[in-house]
């Protein structure tokens, strides 16, 4: 039997061992916490945060595009996305969840596609896929619903451009769209990864896209543990892209644009002849740009680029034709500069200029031609074969290069993407393209702007205008604040030039002119200018025989052209007008210039 003395000291050593036990478990405890929540604080508090913490990349406002006179022609409207955020999904519910959506939403094929090829890492760059934007009261109420039930899907607040005028100035702003993995690829511009972003695809939207799209915010949230909002921690506002305003009229533009609607398919361009200030720039038909603010249907966009007419084709840009008659001013001019040719020389047209066995007419050659003409006449009423012998006397070479003075086959350098060259042919070129060699027949053809010479409509009236400013050569520009380039004058006579345009005035205003029923009945506004026929299709020696002069299909019929400027004693504005398979440029052009240009007297 124990004593009560050693109980007491089996009580002790007991109590000892406990307390050791608890001291020792204690201390341990205590360095983990210490090493947790001092030594470690940092990592726990980001992981932490992490959990509790949401970072949303806030899109900027795009800047607004504003005529010359500050009336809005793109802007914005807000609207609301569904989006899903694959992260703030359980990787064992993404299954389930992407199933439920596709069955109860009604998606678009691209969201459906996206749903169903998630990659097998998410990450910041993917982690988002939109559902369905532009989202009306009912499918907004139903993603509330849908919401609280699965994980993952956020109602995004966005804007959404919006296009007046939409069709009128369709090819000037062109639109925005979502961003492609190559647009991704080549910027840092981190906001591209976001579902609900958009970029400018064509147009000033395009060229100045960097500046309309603003800086990209970020906003730190607070979720609870169901991931929902609790407050805002932290803002970093967006800054709103720079607004663009244009050089363009408006009112002239919409004008222009009712004027063409006569036609299937044509451009005009009206330009300060002096500055290169676009007042209107107008590729008929155009097209609703507002179908590109949302995702679009497939067959929507089947039906403008399968429109014979070519709405989706920004002719003044991108149209490459044969310039035809306009071009003989050309030719005029680079007979006078080399000296084969002066204001008195004439040569006599009977309707055909022979060259060995090889007939070249004139399209007076129904009526034994123009006679004997100078080149005030021959310009005046158009005379092919008077341009056929200056360009035997000159040479193509001289053409070619007074054609590159003027600007033809040479990009305008205009503030919009996708600009067109043109081809000014020469002999060299001829030989490494075609592997041939150049031919007296090439340079008739060149001489009257036919044959392999192309020119964009925008480079024709550069050319002209480049004529009666001075012979300064400048740049067409769309943007008001664009800073202009300044080039060395052009080194021709002025008595050469006056003598060209001499020959435009009578075009327009004397008895035998081509465009002589367009002449506008103010001496104050008198117009001049050159018409022209770019032929599409070449009429055989046996439908000549039998009186045939064009053919009687509309898409083999010639493309009418009247370049021009006005007023004639102090030129303001230059002018192209081009009718696709119009004709006679005389009949359809021509007349088109008189009322752009009377609207432009009345508007500008």
């Amino acid at each position: 039997m124990c004593s009560l003395r050693d109980e007491r000291k089996l009580i002790t050593r007991r109590s000892f061992i406990f307390i050791s036990i608890k001291a020792v478990l204690g201390t341990v405890i205590g360095a983990r916490l210490f090493y947790l929540q001092v030594l470690q604080f940092s990592h726990y508090k980001l992981l932490s945060d992490k959990n509790r913490l949401v970072a949303k990349r806030i899109l900027p406002p795009r800047g607004k595009i504003l005529a010359a006179n500050g009336e809005l022609i793109a802007s914005n409207r807000f609207t609301y996305s569904a989006v899903l955020d694959l992260l703030e999904i359980p990787e064992e519910d993404r299954i389930n969840v992407i199933s439920q959506i596709i069955k109860e939403k009604t998606l678009d094929d691209k969201s459906i596609t996206e749903l169903r090829n998630i990659p097998e890492t998410i990450n910041r760059n993917n982690r988002l896929i939109l559902l369905q934007e532009n989202l009306d009261w009912d499918d907004l109420a139903g993603y509330y619903i849908t919401a609280s039930l699965l994980p993952g899907i956020v109602i995004e607040k966005v804007q959404m451009r919006k296009y007046l005028h939409a069709e009128e100035l369709s090819h000037i702003i062109g639109y925005i769209g979502a961003p492609t993995k190559k647009d991704i690829e080549i910027t840092d511009n981190a906001a591209l990864t976001l579902p609900m972003a958009k970029i400018g695809k064509t147009g000033i939207e395009k060229c100045y896209d960097e500046e309309l799209f603003g800086k990209i915010g970020v906003q730190h949230v607070e979720v609870n543990a169901r991931r929902q909002f609790v407050r805002c921690v932290s803002d970093t506002e967006s800054i709103p892209g720079t607004d663009i305003h244009l050089t363009i009229n408006l009112d002239l533009q919409l004008e222009v644009y009712n004027i063409l609607s006569n036609h299937n398919g044509a451009s005009c361009v009206v330009m300060d002849v002096h500055s290169g200030a676009i007042l209107a720039f107008v590729s008929y038909p155009g097209y609703d740009i507002n179908i590109f603010t949302k995702r679009i249907d497939p067959k929507t966009l089947q039906e403008v680029y399968n429109n014979p007419f070519k709405p989706a084709i920004n002719k003044v840009i991108n149209g490459l034709y044969s310039p035809g008659s306009v071009f003989k001013i050309i030719t005029g001019l680079a007979g006078l500069a080399a000296g084969v040719i002066n204001g008195d020389t004439k040569f006599r047209c009977t309707g055909v200029h022979e060259l060995g066995s090889h007939k070249f007419h004139c399209w007076r050659w129904k009526y034994n031609g123009h006679g004997s003409v100078n080149l005030r006449q021959a310009i005046a009423e158009s005379c092919d074969v008077f341009f056929y012998n200056v360009a035997e006397l000159v040479g193509a070479d001289k053409i070619a290069k007074t054609a590159s003075d003027f600007g033809l086959g040479i990009q305008t350098g205009i503030d919009l993407p996708g600009e067109k060259s043109g081809l000014i042919p020469t002999k060299e070129w001829k030989k490494t393209m075609k592997k041939q060699r150049w031919t007296t027949g090439d340079t008739l053809n060149l001489s009257i702007g036919q044959g392999f010479v192309l020119s964009t409509p925008l480079q024709l009236v550069r050319m002209i205008s480049i004529m009666v400013n001075g012979l300064n050569p400048i740049t067409p520009y769309l943007r008001k604040s664009k800073e202009l380039t300044s080039l060395d004058r052009l080194q021709y006579k002025q008595n050469h030039i006056e003598l060209i345009l001499d020959g435009m005035y009578d075009v327009v205003n004397s008895a035998t002119g081509t465009a002589r029923k367009s002449a506008i009945d103010d001496e104050a506004f008198e117009m001049s200018g050159k018409t022209g026929s770019s032929q599409v299709y070449r009429i055989t020696e046996a439908q000549r025989n039998l009186g045939k002069t064009v053919s009687d299909e509309y898409w083999l019929k010639e493309h009418a052209i009247f370049i021009g400027y006005a007023p004639d004693s102090d030129p303001k504005f230059g002018i192209v007008v081009l009718v696709e398979h119009g004709g006679s440029g005389a009949k359809s052009a021509a007349p088109i210039a008189r009322d752009v240009f009377l609207a432009a007297n009345r508007l500008c």
